[in-house]
């Protein structure tokens, strides 16, 4: 036991040093690494919770540039998705949570890493309500809400603080329905609660250094982001191939 915390520990580190060296990247980065140590039906929900944490900080932060019309509209989409989602992560078998939440973190990884444009060239409320849908059934199942909203996001004329600060205040709502659809399926017992509980003081480590890091590499011009998601492709990579035999 005493093995597996200083583990989680580490990892939900990690994933905080992650999120405030990049703004984001919490569940990404901690989700697959926790699913090697612990049920992925337990690591979902752990960082489920430390990303909903960090939120609140931020969103009060960068409360002058939230698009709150836009972000409620996604968190009303996100919902129902977030209730499918709890109850897919409750019923399906692990491999297969594995292997979608791989394939996720490929599709992503390499939309990030070589886009250059928009992917959308125009929005619409059924748009919004449809990637808050998606964006919650895959944070409530596979921990990874980001991926839809990102690339909705990506399409707007919006600043650099305006897509951040909306992103942050979606996911802050988002991870409400998340965690409830946790409760009601009964994803948040004992055990989860007490990893969170001794993991909370690597997880503001991890933060304090992250955010540290963020003014270094801006310093020297350092594209972290590429980085970031290079890493999350191998991750993606490693899961699929582990989860489906290949090796």
């Amino acid at each position: 036991m005493i093995m597996e915390i200083i583990v989680v520990s580490a990892i939900i580190a990690l994933g905080g040093f992650t999120q405030g060296l990049t703004g984001f990247g919490l569940a990404l980065v901690s989700v697959p690494l926790l699913s090697m140590a612990v049920d992925v039906k337990a690591a979902v929900p752990i960082a489920g919770i430390f990303g909903w944490l960090v939120t609140f900080p931020l969103v009060w932060k960068m409360r002058q540039h939230v698009k709150w019309k836009s972000g409620l509209i996604l968190f009303i989409g996100s919902l129902p998705g977030s209730f499918l989602g709890a109850d897919m992560l409750k019923r399906l078998p692990g491999e297969a949570i594995l292997i979608t939440m791989g394939t996720v973190l490929i599709l992503s990884s390499l939309y990030s890493l070589f886009s250059r444009a928009p992917l959308f060239k125009k929005t619409s409320p059924a748009i919004t309500l449809g990637t808050g849908f998606f964006s919650g059934a895959l944070g409530a199942s596979v921990g990874e809400p980001g991926p839809p909203v990102i690339a909705y996001t990506s399409m707007q004329p919006w600043s650099a603080h305006e897509v951040k600060s909306t992103l942050v205040f979606f996911f802050m709502l988002q991870m409400v329905g998340a965690i409830a659809g946790f409760w009601t399926k009964g994803l948040l017992d004992a055990y989860v609660l007490e990893r969170v509980a001794y993991a909370f003081p690597a997880f503001v480590v991890g933060m304090s250094l992250g955010m540290f890091a963020y003014h270094l590499l801006h310093t020297y011009k350092i594209n972290y982001h590429g980085i970031i998601h290079s890493l999350l492709l191998i991750i993606g990579i490693m899961l699929v191939v582990k989860n489906l035999h290949i090796l």
